[in-house]
């Protein structure tokens, strides 16, 4: 479905704005408590790969190459990798200096955002598995930033909502990503059609490859149906098992729950 691009800058600013909260609230000692939904990091290195997020896709929505890509510029060899140098390259960093680096980064990336006008939001740019379009790439640190954030919360036994508009995005990416997620970790299905039903989200029929749209109309081989943020939780792989109701094809059932992932 389509969606109007102010509710993606509303749900950016929103949730930036939750994230500052929750930062601004932490006692120092709090930047060193372990993330156990990101083991290895502590809040501060989370934080820090957040805003060198935010940094990386400025940069290239401005034309830069992605620091860390290949020899073309357009994809990073492992993510693991690239994710792990940018926290390394932190370690030490006092607390204020990382929220003062996340608001930075953060403000200036949504300034650059609301500049865009019209066919601005197709432009293609390079990001971690390849070529993707502005609006795409908004979308992904969107997702990135209130998953984060919300493992942050967690951390720290605070609470961490999420508004509509924000909900809708990350929604709408969960269940785009399941045809490129069969194909990448070579569990493709050609030729079949997926009807995801997330409640009041919304509903989409997607591929069972990376490419494939099927016709409007066409009978879905799978049904899933969710709850939304459960599924958008499920997707990013802060839990485990499967949140939804599934009708018809098993085995393709099977590789959707074995292959869906929303963080790239």
């Amino acid at each position: 479905m389509e969606r109007d691009v102010r509710s993606l800058l509303e749900g950016l600013e929103t949730t930036h704005r939750r994230v500052g909260r929750t930062l601004a609230d932490l006692a120092p000692d709090a930047w060193a408590a372990n993330v156990p939904a990101t083991p290895a990091w502590s809040v501060g290195d989370v934080v820090s790969h957040l805003a060198d997020g935010e940094r990386a896709a400025l940069a290239v929505a401005t034309g830069q190459p992605l620091e860390g890509a290949d020899g073309g510029g357009t994809a990073v060899a492992s993510i693991d990798q690239w994710t792990a140098a940018q926290v390394a390259a932190h370690a030490g960093e006092a607390p204020t200096a990382r929220l003062h680096a996340w608001e930075a980064a953060s403000d200036a990336w949504r300034w650059h955002l609301a500049a865009v006008e019209g066919d601005g939001w197709r432009q293609r740019v390079p990001w971690v598995l390849g070529q993707v379009s502005l609006r795409t790439l908004a979308q992904l640190r969107l997702n990135e930033a209130w998953l984060h954030g919300h493992d942050v919360a967690a951390a720290v036994g605070a609470a961490f909502e999420i508004d509509q508009a924000t909900l809708a995005w990350m929604t709408d990416l969960a269940a785009r990503v399941i045809p490129g997620g069969l194909s990448r970790r070579g569990r493709p299905h050609p030729g079949t059609a997926i009807l995801v039903r997330l409640g009041g989200a919304g509903e989409w029929l997607v591929g069972g490859a990376v490419g494939e749209r099927p016709e409007p109309g066409r009978q879905a081989d799978l049904v899933l149906e969710a709850d939304p943020l459960a599924f958008v939780l499920r997707a990013a792989g802060r839990t485990e098992g499967e949140p939804w109701r599934a009708s018809g094809d098993q085995a393709l059932a099977a590789d959707v729950a074995a292959t869906l992932h929303s963080l790239s």
